[in-house]
C-alpha cells in the first residue's frame, strides 16, 4: 500500500475516532434526556450541522483520494506512480480540508430552526441550493469511486506491478465492498434530502410529520454507521491494514510500558 493511501486511511480513522465518536456520545445523552438542543438553540443547530456535514464530506473526499491513489500506484506509467508521495499527501490533505471548511460556511448562514426542526431556510433559495449541494457531494464521490476502481482493476489485470493473486483479490474485495457500503449507507440520506426539499412547503398531517422525522433519523444513522464501520471494513478485508494495526498497537503498548516503568522508578 502506498504512502498516500496509508496517510489518508489514518485520516479517515482519526475523523471517526476523535471527531464523530464524541458527537455520538453527546447525542446519546441529549436523546436520553428527551431534550433536543438541536431545535432549542440556534447556535447548536448551525454549529452541529456545520461539523456533521464537514465530517461526512471530508470522509468521502479522502475515500476518493484513496481510490485515485490506488490507480496511481498500480499504473504502468512511472510518472503517475511517482505522484504518490508523502509530500503530496500532506499538501492535498491540508489544502482540501481548508477549502471544504471555508466553502461550507454557507451552512452556518443558511440553516435555522423551522417547524421544530433544524433545516435549511425554505423561504429563500437556500433549501434548493442545499438539496443540489447534497446531491453533488453524495453522487460525485460514488462516480469517482466507480471510475477509479475500474481503472485500478484494469491496471492490475494488464500490468505486472501486482503479480501475487492474493493481492489482486484483496484489492478487488476492498474496492467492491467500499462501493457497496457507500451506496447502502449514503444514498438513502440523499434521497430523503431531495424528498424533504420537495415537500418542505406541503401541509402535512401529524402522521406524515412523524414519518418524515423517522426517515430523517434512520437515514442519518446510516451516515453515522458508514463513518463507524470504516475501521472494521479495512480490518476485515485488508491483510496489509491488519498488520499495520497490530504494528501500531504494539508500538502503543511499548510506549505505555516505558511510561509505566518510568513512573515506578520515580
Amino acid at each position: 500500500m502506498s504512502t498516500l493511501a496509508e496517510q489518508l486511511q489514518n485520516i479517515l480513522l482519526n475523523i471517526s475516532q476523535y471527531y464523530l465518536i464524541p458527537i455520538f456520545i453527546i447525542g446519546i445523552f441529549v436523546s436520553l434526556t428527551g431534550f433536543d438542543l438541536n431545535v432549542s438553540s440556534l447556535f447548536i443547530c448551525k454549529f452541529r450541522t456545520y461539523l456533521f456535514v464537514n465530517g461526512i464530506i471530508l470522509s468521502r473526499h479522502f475515500l476518493c483520494l484513496i481510490s485515485i491513489d490506488r490507480w496511481m500506484v498500480t499504473s504502468t506509467n512511472v510518472s503517475i506512480r511517482n505522484l504518490s508521495t508523502l509530500r503530496m499527501t500532506r499538501l492535498l490533505t491540508m489544502i482540501s480540508t481548508i477549502i471544504w471548511l471555508l466553502f461550507n460556511i454557507h451552512l452556518l448562514i443558511g440553516f435555522h430552526i423551522e417547524h421544530n426542526s433544524c433545516t435549511g431556510n425554505s423561504e429563500t433559495f437556500y433549501l434548493s441550493f442545499f438539496t443540489f449541494f447534497s446531491l453533488i457531494v453524495s453522487l460525485a464521490p460514488l462516480i469517482i469511486l466507480m471510475i477509479f476502481t475500474t481503472l485500478t482493476l484494469r491496471n492490475i489485470t494488464n500490468g505486472r506491478l501486482m503479480r501475487r493473486r492474493n493481492q489482486k483479490n484483496q484489492l478487488l474485495r476492498l474496492s467492491m465492498i467500499q462501493i457497496i457500503v457507500y451506496i447502502l449507507s449514503n444514498i438513502p440520506n440523499t434521497i430523503y434530502t431531495v424528498y424533504a426539499s420537495i415537500t418542505a412547503n406541503y401541509n402535512k398531517t401529524n402522521d406524515q410529520i412523524v414519518t418524515d422525522a423517522f426517515m430523517n433519523l434512520m437515514t442519518s444513522n446510516l451516515l453515522y454507521t458508514y463513518c463507524a464501520v470504516i475501521f472494521f471494513l479495512y480490518t476485515l478485508v485488508s491483510v496489509t491494514f491488519r498488520k499495520e494495526c497490530w504494528s501500531i498497537c504494539r508500538r502503543f503498548q511499548k510506549k505505555i510500558r516505558t511510561i509505566y516503568r518510568g513512573s515506578e522508578q520515580l
